[in-house]
């Protein structure tokens, strides 16, 4: 599956939590129940986006035999900072902001419906993407994915994502 298809995906997945809020009637009128939503919101927002930019960045300094422009498909398996600890983590961030949108309108057939989409996200990466670096990394991906899982809510992982980052 081609980088723009898999752009596409993602834009309409997240765009859909949008549009539903959008047309989703106000469920939620306890003040501090809509508080708490808006934190959690801004909490999975901030975390999908360092995990993205974490994940985006390990990358594109370890994925390829020379420095390139723009986004483009890894030549070499990753499996250095956060990649030791986890095999996707930019997915995992974009789950992650998904939800944080779905919080943010603190409305509850939006925060529901995006853990739907979050379900279809999931299933996305473990059965669509991982087949795709199989098919590119081959056996040397299938030892990797025996050792590291595909997430991990570890803040040590993002340390090393980091502390991998500020190497030169």
């Amino acid at each position: 599956m081609g980088f723009a298809l898999k752009f596409v995906f993602w834009a309409t997945l997240w765009s859909s939590l949008l549009v539903v809020g959008y047309f989703s009637p106000e469920f939620i009128e306890i003040p501090l129940l809509h508080t708490v939503f808006v934190i959690f919101g801004i909490f999975f927002t901030f975390y999908g986006l360092l995990l993205n930019a974490i994940g985006g960045r390990t990358l594109k300094k370890y994925g390829h035999f020379e420095i390139r422009q723009g986004i483009q498909k890894p030549e070499r398996l990753v499996t250095a900072g956060i990649y030791s600890c986890m095999r996707h983590p930019a997915q995992f961030g974009s789950i992650f902001f998904g939800l944080g949108i779905a919080f943010l309108t603190a409305k509850l057939l939006v925060i529901l419906y995006g853990g739907w989409v979050s379900f279809l996200a999931l299933y996305f990466i473990l059965y669509i993407e991982e087949r795709e670096t199989i098919k590119n990394f081959g056996e040397a991906y299938c030892i990797y994915a025996q050792k590291v899982p595909p997430f991990t809510f570890s803040i040590s992982c993002m340390g090393k994502g980091i502390k991998a980052l500020r190497k030169k």
